[in-house]
């Protein structure tokens, strides 16, 4: 096999490999005697069809799957004879396909750049913690409460309004099929609480108890539900009750019960510990993302589209953006373009960070061994105990591990950076 090696760009190779006749034949050779061993045509007997029956009838896909077999293998070792590493699946363009000829193809694709990262170590950060009120302690304590409020029903009036507690039951159809997950026989809502839509909470002001009604409900494009994205869901609802909302009282008792502490001033500093931590989270989060665009600044590269690409795509899919079709209101889908190139940006912006750490890892020998691959893999694995199995199999792949380990590299770079970082305390923010 002779390969040749092109610079199309910093990050842009194309790679030419050329197979000899020999091991072109040698290898569809092989494969029709495997096809001979198993084919079974009319007329023959097993094992006994002649090579030119079977040239007659699967020559072209034989011939397909082995080109498609040769591309593949020597691709990899014209990869690893040059040490190279792909971010997406490669442009193949067959130059020379014929047996007596042998197999010539160029295969362009995109790999990470290689450069030296600069300025990494005492970059200047200030650690910022927002200080714990009693405001966010007593809203804290207020949403408890809200969710051990009780429903008592209102007997001197039957028609629902703003405030209200009501149960309902709903089906929701669309195009005369009930949406998955869209039936219940029996819901408590607060009328005004947005946790439905407008339309919804809107319609059933002034229904009256025992009523039933139908409401229509649009859903834009970005909704993450596939089956009512961009679709308009009719709600079949049934006022089953009505009631006002009667709250717990706040002190010692309601600490027992709902907030496992002895007293009421013991559960207060127990929210504001957790609040405290909370704060300490972010302002060590704030200082992380604040190094990483100091040190990317410092260090611009060029990018690789495939994986700003899939970044993108990541990104889409967490906010159900990749179901978005254009609607035909040219507002909503200005919305919705403009939403795309903010994210675009952030994709590119992510892709360019990760590329930066992973540089930072290779020249500070932050090295990750495969027990750390296996741990982080188990911990993915346990945080969704039903899907085990698939995480298992796709794990597998030396592809998905690398990526692992390109994920972890990037962790342990950003614990070098700030391990390295001048910080200091910041003013707190009220």
């Amino acid at each position: 096999m002779q390969t040749t090696v092109e610079d199309l760009s910093p990050i842009k190779k194309k790679i030419g490999v050329a197979l000899p006749p020999e091991e072109f034949r040698a290898e569809l050779e092989q494969a029709f005697r495997g096809l001979q061993s198993r084919a079974r045509i009319k007329g023959f007997r097993p094992g006994k069809v002649p090579r030119p029956i079977l040239e007659r009838y699967y020559g072209e896909q034989v011939r397909s799957e082995v080109i498609g077999k040769l591309i593949e293998e020597s691709f990899a070792r014209a990869l690893e004879e040059h040490k190279l590493k792909v971010v997406a699946r490669p442009q193949i363009v067959a130059e020379e396909v014929h047996p007596e000829n042998g197999l010539r193809y160029s295969a362009t694709f995109e790999i990470k750049p290689e450069f030296d990262v600069e300025g990494a170590a005492g970059l200047e950060v200030t650690r910022v913690v927002t200080p714990v009120g009693e405001d966010a302690i007593e809203q804290q304590l207020e949403r408890l409460r809200e969710s051990f409020a009780q429903m008592v029903p209102l007997a001197e009036r039957d028609a629902v309004e703003t405030g209200d507690l009501v149960e309902i039951a709903y089906t929701g159809v669309v195009e005369g099929q009930v949406v998955p997950g869209a039936s219940v026989k029996s819901r408590v809502i607060e009328i005004g609480a947005h946790v439905f839509p407008p339309p919804f909470e809107e319609r059933l002001v002034g229904t009256r108890r025992g009523e039933s009604l139908h409401i229509d409900v649009p859903y834009p494009p970005t909704h993450h539900s596939r089956e009512i994205a961009g679709k308009t869901v009719t709600f079949r609802v049934e006022v089953k009750e009505i009631g006002a909302k009667e709250l717990p009282r706040l002190d010692d008792e309601f600490a027992k019960d709902h907030g496992e502490c002895g007293s009421l001033t013991e559960l207060r500093d127990r929210i504001r510990r957790g609040i405290a931590a909370a704060a300490e989270r972010e302002a060590d989060e704030r200082l992380r993302s604040s190094l990483v665009e100091q040190l990317t600044a410092r260090n611009p590269v060029e990018v690789p589209e495939a994986l700003v690409a899939r970044r993108f795509e990541m990104m889409e899919r967490e906010i159900g953006l990749h179901r978005a079709r254009a609607s035909g209101d040219a507002e909503l889908d200005a919305r919705i373009d403009a939403l795309r190139a903010e994210l675009r940006q952030r994709a590119r912006a992510a892709a360019h960070s990760a590329l930066v750490l992973e540089r930072l890892a290779a020249q500070q020998a932050l090295e990750v061994g495969e027990t750390e691959i296996d741990e982080r893999i188990a911990d993915i694995a346990r945080g969704v105990p039903s899907e085990r199995e698939r995480l298992a199999e796709i794990y597998r792949s030396p592809d998905a591990r690398r990526e692992i380990a390109d994920r972890l590299a990037q962790e342990k770079a950003l614990e070098w950076l700030v391990a390295h970082a001048r910080i200091s305390p910041g003013a707190p923010q009220s």
